[in-house]
């Protein structure tokens, strides 16, 4: 049969798994709709101002992606984020409380009452929480209601767009999930793993970015291929006996040994993949929240606030429009001119849906208000991005085990057929590196 092998997305995963591919001396054909690589990841220029469409920093402390960015000659490239990123703050009663990073922090913040320092304490007797879990029920049940409202809700608003009602502990985060089962409790979990000390293969934690931007990564990995069709939508694909084939609008390609489908599953259906019916439901009861996300630059003296970290993030119970905001001239230099700063706010996403989707005017003025309020604006934006993403992150919720045993079914029952991406595995960037890598590596031995 032949050998090729097609992968269909450019985002961080279809690149990853293609370089690894290539660098077998397989042959390998990656497939794009979009003119340009990289999925989510996106950086432009504006006349000094420089900003992402979607993820802003890539957390480095995996061996596998420090390798990687090394193998594409980008470990000169490598910007680390201000040692005040580490300086995170959360609204509480109207006002930024720094979040505290290690147990005496915790014990002195007034962030947390005194009933909610206790309750901590007591998390080794809570017991374990029944098996599908969602996240607020977990932290509840261990932490208390203090807790789960105004560090975890803020957090999974931040990062996964979402609401820790909704998602499922084990899938969201298996880690937690994986330390409760084996040490029956969090604190002791912890305590165990800085007992045991930090593994020496692994480098440092750090945030980071590159010179130019996050894009970076992707031009280099697509320019390091060596056949790729980006403007090509793959419409169908179909086994036959001498192998897969892809069909676009006006084109076919093939045969192929295997073919890898990257693309977002509310893009799925049963032309690109032979689904039973059943399984087709199950994908789409998927949701990826809609989230808007302004781009805002103002001259330092009509902001308050020193802007001082990486960002805040507000608590549903605080009752804002807006779900956090980075400080993105804090976090890396050269993103705004002399004199300015530039802010990433987020709104929308599984808490307040109906807000996503207005106008760029309504949500600046909606996101105006409580940047006044919280660090002390004064005065209009000088510049103004506003990025709609109408479907943003998978959100993986209770259940998510039926998900999963669709792709398993749709792979044994096609072989050669490989599903991958932030749908499986983990939705943060370092997570889609890694699990692009390791198919990679599967389909260059096989």
């Amino acid at each position: 049969m032949n050998s090729k092998i097609a992968i269909v997305g450019a985002g961080i995963t279809g690149l990853t798994a293609a370089h690894r591919v290539k660098k077998s001396g397989k042959k390998v054909h990656l497939f794009d709709r979009k003119p340009e690589p990289g999925g989510v990841i996106g950086t432009e220029d504006s006349a000094g101002w420089r900003y992402e469409l979607g993820p802003n920093t890539l957390l480095l402390k995996d061996p596998e992606v420090e390798k990687l960015i090394n193998d594409l000659n980008l470990t000169d490239r490598i910007v680390t984020a201000n040692q005040q990123a580490s300086k995170r703050f959360i609204v509480k009663e109207g006002q930024l409380h720094e979040l505290p990073t290690s147990f005496s922090g915790f014990l002195s913040t007034a962030l947390f009452s005194g009933r909610a320092k206790r309750r901590l304490l007591r998390e080794p007797f809570a017991g374990k929480v029944q098996p599908g879990a969602t996240v607020a029920q977990f932290f509840h049940q261990r932490f208390g209601a203090e807790i789960l409202n105004y560090a975890v809700n803020p957090f999974i608003a931040g990062i996964y767009a979402g609401s820790p009602d909704q998602l499922s502990l084990k899938h969201t985060f298996p880690a937690l999930h994986r330390m409760q089962q084996e040490s029956g409790s969090v604190l002791l979990g912890g305590i165990r793993k800085m007992i045991k000390g930090r593994d020496s293969n692994k480098p440092k934690r750090r945030l980071i970015s590159f010179q130019t931007g996050l894009q970076e990564l992707p031009k280099a990995l697509i320019s390091d291929l060596e056949d790729t069709r980006l403007n090509q939508e793959i419409k169908k694909t179909e086994h036959r006996s001498d192998g897969w084939f892809l069909q676009t609008e006006s084109a076919e390609y093939g045969p192929y040994s295997d073919v890898v489908i990257t693309v977002p599953l509310h893009k799925w259906n049963r032309e690109l993949l032979p689904f039973q019916h059943h399984e087709i439901q199950t994908i789409k009861s998927v949701t990826y929240p809609p989230l808007s996300v302004l781009v805002l630059g103002y001259k330092k003296e009509d902001i308050e606030h020193p802007l001082d970290g990486f960002g805040f993030l507000v608590p549903e119970k605080e009752g804002r429009s807006v779900l956090g905001a980075l400080f993105t001239s804090t976090l890396f230099k050269n993103r705004a001119p002399a004199g300015y700063h530039l802010l990433t706010v987020f709104i929308g996403g599984s808490r307040q849906p109906e807000l996503a989707g207005k106008t760029s005017a309504e949500l600046l003025d909606l996101t105006k208000k409580d940047l006044a309020d919280l660090i002390g604006l004064k005065d209009a934006p000088n510049f103004n991005k506003h990025i709609y993403w109408p479907r943003s992150i998978p959100q993986y919720h209770t259940g998510y085990d039926d998900v999963l045993a669709v792709f398993d079914s749709l792979e044994k029952n096609n072989p050669g057929l490989h599903l991958a991406g932030n749908f499986r595995g983990g939705v943060s960037v370092p997570d889609c590196i890694k699990n692009g890598l390791i198919l990679g590596e599967k389909l260059a031995a096989g």
